[in-house]
């Protein structure tokens, strides 16, 4: 052909082979991260090396200066896959971390949402009422204490489902349904011995 350096024809298939091991082997690592598969992306990243490294002298063998040019195209590739890569897991390990936050938040809510359960059992129930006496009655100090903890875990759990990204209002929310749950353990024990 006339123009064209036969060199390059020659390593042509070379250079598919090195796309080749880019664009195959790039999907595959993705895909060995998301599992967190390391011996996966071991033997899936030195196969793709292999390949890339074969590509490369299978083209200079073909002519002159297509290893260059086949090695540029294989760094070039492994450049672009690696930065895929990486915005990738970086953004699935974002997206983990939301879902475990908004986990720990609905079982938190879950467990608040208990207790008031619970603790409006005792005002619906006559008879279990009687049998606690004093427990909805806030005038009462382990009463009261129950009433303000329950208030306290209602905002700060309305704070942590608002504010998105915030450990820190996560861990102020559980520790409010901490405190929470032990009002609320301290107001029956308190209710059972004014029961006699």
């Amino acid at each position: 052909m006339p123009g064209m350096d036969n060199g390059f024809l020659a390593a042509f298939p070379a250079l598919l082979l090195a796309a080749a091991a880019v664009l195959l082997g790039v999907p595959a690592m993705d895909s060995a991260l998301r599992r967190g598969d390391g011996e996966r992306l071991f033997w899936i990243g030195l196969t793709g090396v292999l390949t890339a490294v074969a590509a490369v002298a299978w083209a200079g063998v073909s002519g002159p200066g297509a290893a260059a040019v086949t090695g540029l195209a294989v760094m070039a590739g492994s450049a672009a896959g690696g930065l895929w890569l990486r915005r990738r897991h970086v953004r699935r390990l974002a997206a983990r971390r939301r879902k475990l936050r908004k986990t720990r938040i609905q079982a938190l809510a879950q467990r608040r949402q208990a207790v008031l359960l619970d603790w409006s059992s005792y005002e619906l129930d006559p008879w279990k009422g009687s049998e606690y006496p004093g427990i909805s009655d806030v005038r009462e100090v382990e009463t009261s204490r129950l009433a303000r903890a329950a208030a306290a875990a209602e905002a700060a759990q309305a704070a942590a489902e608002s504010e998105p990204g915030s450990d820190e209002a996560v861990q102020l929310c559980a520790s409010a349904v901490d405190q929470l749950e032990e009002a609320w353990e301290e107001a029956r024990a308190a209710a059972r011995r004014r029961a006699g």
